[in-house]
């Protein structure tokens, strides 16, 4: 089924008006919305090493699939290398995966439809998998982010 791109942007919007409180008490910056390539960028950076983060966030019909999440090199524009990711370290160590993905079911790039490292996960129903969690909305997920490159426990700089 396809989402109609009217109702995953007013989706979108109304959970992006529920990150505003973290984008002034965390410096994210949240970029208007592409409505044409349905997209918006987030930038955020971690405060243990002052690297700057940037967020491509896809929404084509969301939230029936995932949010299609992809970093960014801040320096090259780049996008599909190892050093726009995070490096996760300690037992969170998968979660910004060497495959240049997030590997979580809140993030289309995960799933075997695009190449991802999960062949076992349905983007179908996706909110509903048991490994979902509480990401199931874009500020729990920019949280998650954001919280994982905050802690020196499981940020390692940037992957490559």
């Amino acid at each position: 089924m396809t989402v109609d791109a009217r109702i995953a942007l007013a989706t979108v919007q109304s959970e992006l008006q529920t990150c505003e409180e973290d984008c002034k008490r965390y410096g994210w910056e949240i970029s208007k919305i592409d409505e044409e390539k349905q997209t918006f960028i987030v930038k955020m950076k971690s405060p243990i090493d002052n690297e700057q983060y940037i967020i491509e966030i896809k929404f084509d019909n969301y939230n029936e699939w995932p949010l299609y999440i992809e970093f960014i090199n801040p320096e090259t524009d780049q996008k599909g290398t190892k050093n726009p990711y995070p490096l996760s370290i300690g037992v969170h160590s998968s979660f910004f995966h060497t495959k240049q993905c997030i590997c979580h079911p809140c993030s289309r790039k995960a799933y075997k439809e695009y190449a991802g490292v999960h062949t076992d996960w349905n983007i179908i129903g996706w909110q509903n998998n048991q490994s979902v969690g509480t990401l199931t909305n874009i500020r729990a997920i920019l949280l998650a982010i954001y919280h994982r490159i905050s802690n020196p426990t499981v940020y390692g700089g940037r992957m490559a």
